[in-house]
């Protein structure tokens, strides 16, 4: 089958949906891959592993025509769960055309998520069309501009009480109201980064990056806290160092998106959580034990929809299972073009356990979630060395079981 007509790879994956200016950084802006060091255009790097993975159009055939698929109560099968995207916003179109429009209809579970106040109502109106979308709120850390109070001048040593004072919360009470209102609602596009224009960019009167930083971590920890408040999975990008165990609440599930780090960073993740959840075992839920399903409908009904409930299993493990793993084809394979970074990537994908790991399509428009979420399938099915329609029907039932995390739903 012909190979899908994709957009050329920018430099950088902060940008790869970039082609006009706006959401993320600019194309030219100096910024290396998160997939590894010595960056080359995708045009000029060696495409060795490209000539094994399988096209994203071609592994969506052979998805639709396996016999795996759960049921939901209309009979329609799942086929794919995209754990990660931003299609509400009807951008660059990446994989698809016109053709491809009927792909995966009534068979692919999606999430979409905003990442700025202002984009948050248009990711809701997106999610209300289908019992299948979901939609998830935050700020990511590129768009803290969006957030920060006029006028403010600060000029101490960037301690947070201080810098407080630079945003503008009145977004923090927008989002719990909404989490109220909806409990279909997730947490995200959310985390740290410090190569984020903002960062770079903010100016040294007021404290400089070390300032920036601080208030990334003030932004996200607020939201942190909302998705734990509300028991509400949360999906964010990796890029925030260290993690700080806190001996607080934590979110039901966490979904690390696209996710960059290296074999190591996995163990690292996972150790975290052991440790995080002894503490739990000790101190109780203030001690960062996450609630835990109470009643026979929780464990036996999906949270997506409580007119069509989707078909989820495993409940037991969603909660013992905090962090997720995330791969697109979009960031994890066209971002990486040189084979040290292939190689890194390819190690921690293969490190993370198969109950963890999530695909995402991460698209900018709704025609490509298909197509981009068997492109991730195909990516991670050929650097784990498995069958497309094996990894497939294991990456269903690990996003329904991420997204089940919800709870019981009785209204949207």
């Amino acid at each position: 089958m012909p190979a899908s007509p994709l957009v050329s790879a920018p430099s950088c994956p902060c940008c790869v949906f970039l082609l006009g200016g706006g959401l993320f950084l600019p194309l030219n802006d100096g910024v290396g891959s998160n997939c590894g060091e010595g960056v080359k255009s995708a045009s000029s790097a060696d495409h060795s592993l490209s000539a094994h993975v399988i096209d994203p159009r071609e592994a969506w055939t052979r998805i639709s025509s396996a016999t795996h698929g759960k049921s939901n109560a209309s009979g329609r099968k799942i086929l794919l769960v995209d754990t990660h995207g931003h299609p509400h916003l009807q951008r660059e179109v990446q994989y698809a055309h016109q053709a491809d429009l009927a792909l995966g209809n009534g068979s692919v579970v999606s999430l979409t998520c905003a990442v700025t106040p202002s984009d948050w109502n248009d990711a809701l109106e997106y999610a209300s069309r289908s019992p299948l979308i979901l939609p998830a709120l935050g700020i990511h850390p590129w768009n803290l501009v969006d957030v920060m109070a006029d006028g403010i001048e600060i000029h101490d040593n960037c301690e947070d009480i201080n810098l407080e004072k630079c945003i503008d919360w009145d977004w923090l009470t927008d989002l719990e109201t909404l989490l109220s209102r909806h409990p279909r609602l997730l947490v995200g596009e959310i985390g740290l980064c410090k190569k984020a224009r903002f960062v770079r960019y903010y100016p040294k009167e007021k404290g400089g990056q070390a300032a920036a930083l601080r208030l990334q971590r003030l932004v996200f920890t607020k939201q942190l806290e909302l998705a734990a408040k509300y028991s509400r999975p949360v999906t964010k990008r990796e890029r925030e160092g260290t993690l700080k165990r806190r001996r607080r609440a934590f979110p039901p599930a966490i979904a690390m998106h696209s996710f960059t780090g290296t074999a190591h960073h996995v163990n690292e993740i996972l150790a975290f959580e052991r440790a995080l959840l002894s503490q739990g075992e000790e101190t109780g839920n203030s001690g960062g034990k996450r609630p835990r399903f109470t009643t026979n409908r929780q464990r036996n009904e999906c949270p997506i929809d409580h007119s069509e409930p989707l078909p989820c299993e495993d409940y037991a493990k969603a909660q013992d299972i905090l962090f997720y793993f995330g791969f697109s084809h979009s960031v994890n394979h066209l971002m990486c073009t040189s084979e040290k970074a292939r190689r890194r990537a390819a190690e921690a994908v293969r490190s993370v356990p198969s109950e963890r790991l999530l695909v995402e399509s991460d698209v900018h428009a709704s025609i490509d979630v298909t197509l981009g979420t068997a492109g991730a399938v195909a990516y991670a099915a050929y650097v784990r060395g498995e069958r497309i329609e094996d990894l497939a029907e294991r990456s269903v039932d690990n996003g329904l079981r991420f997204l089940s995390t919800l709870g019981s739903i009785t209204s949207s």
